[in-house]
């Protein structure tokens, strides 16, 4: 149901230079899909489709690199459709940057299998769920589980266009955020202040123990007391540790 409409489409998508069909008249261009910004990019594409292809991948559309026939052919990488790809595939796991669209099968249609397909990325800047609205809130059950910076429902990439939101990814998509209340907080500079209240019956010192020259078993067990003390949750251990301080200190 989701290849049969898609492949046509892809099919008939119109390959060209746009600017190049503007010629500077203002019309609108008959182009859908540009070129690539580096020539080497098309081989790191096909590179990508082989070995996925060679591991049981299918090619519906596209696919294969074009021969140029002469200078000024630009550096086209045909729109792509390539099905039953696989975690074993480096595609699967590989940002291709180029008009390749892979279809991932989850196998059982298990939510549990797909979270587990999806979040062993590497990469975790924006997600999409798509459902009919009877399915909203398994949708959104599903989303919530998914390791990405941003999440959409029935939507794709409108997160960029509310501002009040903050936008940026997890893991290797990067880390900070820009817009919303925690992309200006990242633009200032927090500070730790303390200020003691009464300064004249509580202040800092340095216990005996821990002071140079430092005594090595009463230093160590005073410091053991301190961490048994601040750290334990079992209260035999916090009395111990009292016992401690008291002890080697």
């Amino acid at each position: 149901n989701t290849l049969a409409p898609l492949v046509p489409r892809v099919q008939n998508l119109r390959q060209g230079i746009p600017l190049a069909e503007c010629n500077g008249s203002g019309k609108e261009t008959s182009i859908d899909c540009g070129s690539m910004v580096m020539d080497a990019q098309i081989d790191h594409i096909q590179a990508l489709i082989d070995q996925a292809v060679s591991k049981g991948a299918k090619v519906l559309v596209g696919g294969v690199k074009p021969v140029k026939k002469g200078k000024g052919q630009g550096q086209f990488y045909p729109p792509t459709i390539i099905t039953d790809v696989t975690p074993e595939m480096d595609i699967f796991g590989t940002e291709v940057f180029g008009p390749v669209l892979t279809m991932v099968k989850v196998p059982n249609d298990s939510d549990e299998e797909c979270l587990k397909m999806v979040n062993q990325s590497s990469f975790g800047l924006g997600a999409s769920v798509y459902c009919g609205k009877a399915h909203q809130a398994r949708a959104l059950k599903l989303g919530r589980q998914i390791r990405s910076g941003m999440l959409c429902i029935n939507d794709f990439g409108s997160n960029y266009l509310v501002q009040a939101l903050p936008f940026g990814g997890v893991k290797e998509s990067g880390f900070g955020r820009f817009a919303g209340p925690e992309g200006l907080r990242a633009l200032c500079l927090e500070r730790s202040i303390l200020i003691d209240t009464f300064p004249a019956l509580v202040q800092t010192t340095i216990p005996k123990p821990l002071d140079y020259p430092i005594d090595p078993v009463r230093g160590m067990g005073f410091a053991q007391g301190i961490i048994q003390l601040m750290y334990n949750d079992e209260i035999g251990s916090k009395i111990k540790a009292i016992v401690d301080l008291i002890r080697y200190g």
